[in-house]
């Protein structure tokens, strides 16, 4: 019985999550353009290098600590 509720409150939310997505590209259609997915890339690159600098940063200060 508790599954059952976990599915169907499941699939509501699956389903708002779907619309509330369409509505944003639909009032947005340049979202997925060249140029922003360029930027979104650059961005996403740099911070992975600095996430892994910075964790590297730290398993180094505890191995020689």
């Amino acid at each position: 019985m508790n599954s059952n509720w976990a599915s169907i409150i499941f699939l509501i939310l699956a389903a708002v999550v779907v619309w509330f997505s369409f509505r944003t590209v639909r009032n947005n259609p340049t979202m997925f353009s060249k140029e922003s997915l360029g930027r979104a890339f650059t961005v996403i690159g740099v911070l992975t290098l600095v996430l892994i600098a910075f964790i590297a940063a730290l398993v180094y200060l505890l191995k020689h600590h």
